[in-house]
């Protein structure tokens, strides 16, 4: 099982959304997808709860406390040989980050009790500099960062790059970046555009290849409110948004996966 943590030190840059369309992506793609929330404000939770739900097959998916992820007597088999599996914050895990009770060797263990089970686990992690965070790093094999184009975004790549260094030289040394997603983009906003010729220039060498962005479009806010990813929404707008950012999801998912493959 290939761990990616979807991650950033800034809230409101899309990093949820971007985290559920890559497990759902992957899920598409035939992929058996392990999801964890690590972020408090739960929405993803939220979101993928629903989901599951109103998939009304709940022999293929299920769920548990994220909780149960940092405990020493989990039982996960709830989730165990599903394809979809979700393990959702709640106040127990919220009362565990209060209480700065993380218990990072059980959450290992866990982990690699569920490694077999699933071919994914999608992590999405608060947006600020946390245990959870850098917990979601010390155990992952990729990490990737959704950065908003305005005039803190150098230093915010500067310093998000300097903790996955700090991860990679003390904990992780094999810790990828996998790239930078430019989220919430509005390609008629030519101060958007002049900072993401910048970072281009700067980042090279983390910024995905070609024209790698997430657009500002409504239709990802009225999706998200229907719990569903953007290319099941039949609307002509959501369809138009879907063919052109759903190849960015299943390029990562490939990216991931094929390098999964090559070390089996």
């Amino acid at each position: 099982m290939k761990k990616l943590a979807i991650s950033n030190q800034k809230g409101g840059v899309g990093k949820t959304t971007i985290a559920i369309h890559i497990a759902l992506q992957a899920k598409s793609m035939g992929y058996k997808v392990l999801f964890v929330d690590l972020d408090i404000q739960a929405n993803s939770s939220m979101f993928m709860q629903e989901y599951i739900e109103k998939s009304q097959n709940l022999q293929t998916m299920s769920m548990v406390p994220t909780a149960q992820l940092f405990s020493e007597d989990s039982d996960l088999s709830a989730i165990q040989n599903k394809e979809l599996g979700l393990c959702f914050a709640d106040t127990d895990f919220a009362d565990l980050l209060t209480d700065d009770n993380l218990d990072i060797d059980a959450w290992k263990q866990n982990l690699d009790t569920l490694n077999e089970h699933f071919d994914l686990c999608v992590i999405d992690t608060p947006p600020t500099l946390s245990t959870s965070q850098i917990a979601a790093m010390v155990i992952a094999d990729y990490v990737i960062s959704p950065i908003e184009l305005n005039n803190y975004s150098v230093q915010g790549v500067i310093n998000f790059s300097n903790t996955v260094d700090g991860i990679k030289a003390h904990y992780n040394p094999n810790l990828e970046f996998l790239g930078l997603i430019p989220s919430r983009v509005n390609k008629n906003n030519h101060h958007q555009l002049s900072i993401l010729a910048e970072l281009q220039k700067e980042f090279a060498d983390r910024m995905f290849p070609g024209d790698f962005y997430i657009p500002e479009r409504q239709a990802f806010s009225e999706t998200s409110s229907l719990f569903m990813p953007i290319w099941e929404f039949k609307q002509k707008a959501a369809k138009k948004v879907a063919n052109n950012v759903r190849p960015y999801f299943e390029y990562i998912v490939n990216k991931v996966m094929i390098e999964e493959k090559k070390g089996r």
